[in-house]
């Protein structure tokens, strides 16, 4: 951005509107630009669940054959039920 000297203005997260100021504080100024460029105009709603219920099998899975964890350890880690966690493992694996 430049003023009409073409002066370097430094974007802050606070100059930014409404929920863009608080994206940029989370990851900055120039990548919420980016999500700007690619969605604006777009509703955006974030998946609770961060990873794919296959990964969360097979790194289940992994831990498991390992025995640093329980299943109910690995469930409190990963947010599901020992009891869901169970039908991941025998759907994915």
């Amino acid at each position: 951005m430049t003023n009409n000297a073409n002066t370097l203005i430094t974007l802050k997260p606070q100059d930014l509107a409404g929920d863009y100021a608080d994206i940029a504080e989370i990851i900055g100024v120039e990548n919420t630009k980016l999500l700007h460029k690619h969605y604006k105009g777009q509703q955006i709603t974030f998946p609770q669940r961060f990873f794919s219920k296959k990964y969360v099998a097979l790194q289940t899975k992994r831990e498991l054959k390992k025995g640093d964890c329980t299943l109910a350890q690995l469930a409190v880690k990963y947010e599901y039920t020992e009891r869901r966690l169970r039908q991941l493992l025998k759907e994915y694996t």
